[in-house]
């Protein structure tokens, strides 16, 4: 005679129970594990723009100054080409000789909004020494109404005073690393290479607006501001529209505030990142550091400009 034999096995509560201590630790383990690729991101966000910092010291060598800000043919804002931009100049010693070449022979052409057959598909492609990996909204590269998709940066330039006309006016003690038509010499800095900023993070938007599309001289889209601290809640002026600041791309809840402005010269835009509780910079010495969104703001704007004569403290 054969004695049956129960099999032992789990009982839905069991199973309930190990399903609840799975998700439980579930739970407790991702934060840490989005902690650790977020530190990833930081560090490469860090060495981009030490990237840059490389290349600009290495133009600085070769002509005696930074590159230039952008390119006015009439040494004002909106004077055409408008479209050359600091970073463009720098691109051989990002390993983009190629792409620079294909630029340098036009540098008098109008933008890509006016004439946009001088810019082939070999220019389209988004640059990865240009983003930070935090920031995945805008995109590497975008269109925004012209016909052809150009490279988007989150690493934006400091220009002159705290709005775009007083950019345009370059003068006084708000003067930055760079201008129109000009790029700062290391002579310039009087308040010394390691007080003074040369570039930060700013996001590159959305993908229908121009935020961090470095092809034209306005705020948003080559022009950085110390108007305000990293992160600012404050929305950052930009040109009334539909490619700049409209309702459907002024987004609070994504760092991305924005009020839209007519063509003024109050336009400005200030630094900001997805990295929690402030932003990184690159100093005229070549040394980045991560600036708090906590700043004090006199601190922050004395920062941003290279011979204000004032005493900057920790930060």
């Amino acid at each position: 005679m054969k004695l049956s034999t129960r099999r032992a096995g789990f009982t839905l509560i069991e199973l309930l129970v190990v399903i609840a201590i799975i998700a439980v630790l579930i739970a407790l383990l991702l934060p840490a594990v989005q902690q650790a690729r977020e530190a990833a991101r930081r560090t490469q966000c860090k060495n981009n723009l030490k990237q840059l910092g490389l290349a600009l010291h290495n133009y600085h060598d070769n002509f005696g100054r930074f590159a230039p800000g952008t390119i006015s043919r009439t040494g004002g804002s909106f004077g055409g080409p408008e479209w050359p931009y600091l970073i463009h100049f720098i691109l051989p010693n990002l390993d983009q000789a190629a792409t620079y070449n294909i630029l340098a022979t036009n540098w008098g052409r109008p933008g890509p909004w006016i004439d946009p057959t001088q810019w082939p598909i070999t220019l389209q492609m988004g640059i990865p020494a240009l983003q930070c990996p935090s920031d995945n909204q805008g995109g590497s590269n975008k269109m925004v109404g012209t016909g052809v998709n150009l490279p988007t940066t989150n690493y934006m330039g400091f220009f002159s005073g705290l709005n775009d006309g007083q950019t345009a006016a370059d003068a006084g003690t708000s003067r930055a690393a760079f201008g129109i038509n000009r790029g700062a010499s290391i002579r310039d800095f009087l308040d010394g290479t390691s007080n003074t900023m040369l570039m930060a993070e700013y996001l590159t938007g959305t993908p229908t607006d121009w935020r961090g599309w470095f092809y034209t001289n306005r705020a948003g889209a080559q022009y950085l501001h110390a108007t305000n601290p990293p992160n600012s809640s404050v929305p950052d002026n930009l040109l009334d529209y539909p490619y700049a600041c409209t309702a459907a791309v002024n987004l609070p809840q994504q760092n991305l505030p924005c009020v839209a402005d007519g063509n003024t010269p109050n336009n400005f835009s200030t630094s900001r990142s997805r990295h929690v509780g402030g932003a990184q910079a690159l100093l005229a010495d070549g040394s980045v550091r991560f600036i708090s969104a906590n700043i004090n703001l006199s601190t922050w704007q004395y920062l941003a400009w290279m011979a204000d004569g004032n005493v900057i403290g920790e930060f």
